[in-house]
């Protein structure tokens, strides 16, 4: 048995050259494919932030109120019961018959705005002043007529006059309209002087003026005749010298007749006239812009002390330390906050892609906390309400989580910058190859085969990209190579 089956067993480890060398080569190598998805795409800022509660904001009362008539401030109504919930717009407290009110912002209100006032503060009163739905426009950096109309609108609605112009600035306003009445005047009859210059002469006029010229030539005429006479009678030399002086006045008249025609029939100088009224239209183009740049300066105001911002509303309140009559001193009202914040920090790269209103997840894996949010408010400076140097603060209110108990906790907050309107057909990045004309295309299985497709790309996120077949078939449920395997 061993000599029939040995000599089978040893051939049976030995082989060909052939066949080892066949043994020696890499196993062809296999394709590693992706499903082609349909899915809406997002790119997002993530950052991590602090859920916090707002600090409580107390109501202390500002000198500057009203128009600075009413002597000693006195508490006179409006005082709130502790537990009151005041939203954005409401007065907190009436003082010397003038109302404080309570809108939302991150900005103290550090000084009095009036019509021509410029800053961030009063971007700030704009916006709230929108949110009350009384600034239907653009919130922007300049206090106009606008701002001043919806200020004035702000206060009749909550029952007071709005603070205008005092007497004073109303003397300015009048002496600035009728200096520009005078110049309108002027300006007019400038006007009817040039109109006048530029008139044509009538048809009489003209008429005269040659029957001028023509019984000038007959007087020469008549005088020449007369001197040829008395030369042929022999007259003295005495008498011709007589007539050639009535024939040379006769040739003098007839030039201021000739003279008086051509001047009545030429185009009139009027550069005079023109001068003066271009001098009375810088006058008046003077004065209408002195007008408006002073109207723009006046109009309904907000002193210092009638308006405070609170980073957040609403707010309850917490306690109450005047009553009727009192003159305040120190804090008149304290409110708290009533829900928490999620306070983060955001690059100037960054914060270019936010606006307020934007919505927000967050999310903690450690405690398995999920809620979403919108983006409450960006600052304006970087550096400013608690952030980094060079980085800005960016609020964001929780949307239906109540946060009480997760005051402290540090989040990751996810900000959506840009989607896909729908779902998209999506492949990986990876996917993608682009040739030396710059088309990009994808390989797709077809069966054993690969098919290209030529395909337009476009919002990329999350290692995936929004694809549009060109030039091929391409669908949800197709298979696109993103690598091989050896």
């Amino acid at each position: 048995m061993v000599a029939a089956v040995g000599p089978g067993w040893i051939g049976r480890d030995i082989r060909s050259p052939d066949e080892l060398a066949r043994r020696a080569q890499a196993p062809p190598p296999s394709r590693i494919t992706a499903e082609v998805e349909r899915r809406q795409l997002s790119t997002s800022v993530v950052i991590r932030g602090d859920v916090r509660f707002d600090q409580a904001t107390e109501v202390t009362v500002d000198g500057d109120i009203g128009d600075r008539s009413a002597g000693a401030l006195v508490v006179t109504g409006r005082i709130p019961r502790p537990g009151t919930r005041l939203a954005e717009g409401a007065v907190v407290v009436e003082v010397s018959g003038r109302p404080i009110f309570v809108l939302q912002g991150a900005l103290p209100m550090y000084r009095p705005l009036r019509p021509g006032a410029t800053g961030t503060d009063v971007r700030q009163l704009e916006l709230a002043l929108g949110r009350l739905g009384l600034f239907p426009h653009r919130p922007d950096d300049i206090y106009d007529g606008r701002t001043a109309d919806a200020v004035a609108e702000l206060f009749r609605n909550a029952g007071y006059e709005p603070v205008e112009r005092s007497s004073e600035e109303r003397q300015l306003m009048g002496a600035a309209e009728t200096h520009l009445l005078a110049a309108r005047s002027g300006m007019r009859e400038a006007e009817a002087r040039l109109a006048e210059a530029r008139r044509p002469p009538s048809r009489s006029q003209i008429l005269a003026a040659e029957g001028g010229v023509d019984e000038a030539r007959r007087s020469i005429e008549v005088a020449i005749a007369r001197r040829a006479e008395a030369v042929a009678a022999g007259a003295p030399a005495s008498e011709l010298a007589a007539l050639d002086g009535e024939i040379a006045a006769a040739r003098n008249r007839l030039a201021v007749a000739e003279s008086e025609l051509v001047e009545l029939i030429s185009p009139a100088d009027t550069r005079a006239q023109t001068r003066a009224v271009q001098d009375a239209r810088a006058e008046v183009d003077a004065a209408s812009s002195a007008l408006t740049a002073l109207s723009r300066t006046l109009g309904a105001r907000v002193p210092r002390g009638e308006v405070i911002f609170a980073p957040s509303l609403p707010r309850v309140v917490d306690k109450v330390h005047v009553g009727l009559g009192d003159q305040p001193q120190g804090p008149v009202v304290s409110l708290a906050a009533t829900r928490v914040m999620i306070d983060a920090a955001v690059s100037k790269e960054e914060r270019s892609l936010l606006k307020v209103g934007s919505p927000a997840r967050l999310d903690d894996q450690a405690s398995a906390v999920a809620f979403a949010g919108k983006v409450f408010a960006i600052a304006e400076t970087p550096g400013t309400e608690g952030a980094p140097p060079g980085a800005y603060r960016v609020r964001i209110a929780p949307e239906d989580a109540d946060l009480g108990d997760l005051s402290g906790l540090n989040v990751r907050v996810t900000l959506p910058v840009r989607s896909t309107a729908d779902d998209v057909l999506v492949v990986p990045v990876a996917a993608l190859a682009t040739n030396a004309a710059g088309a990009v295309s994808v390989q797709v299985e077809a069966g054993d085969a690969l098919e290209e497709v030529l395909v337009g790309v476009g919002l990329a996120a999350d290692g995936f990209v929004e694809v549009e077949p060109l030039r091929g078939g391409l669908s949800q449920g197709d298979f696109v190579v993103v690598g091989h395997r050896r």
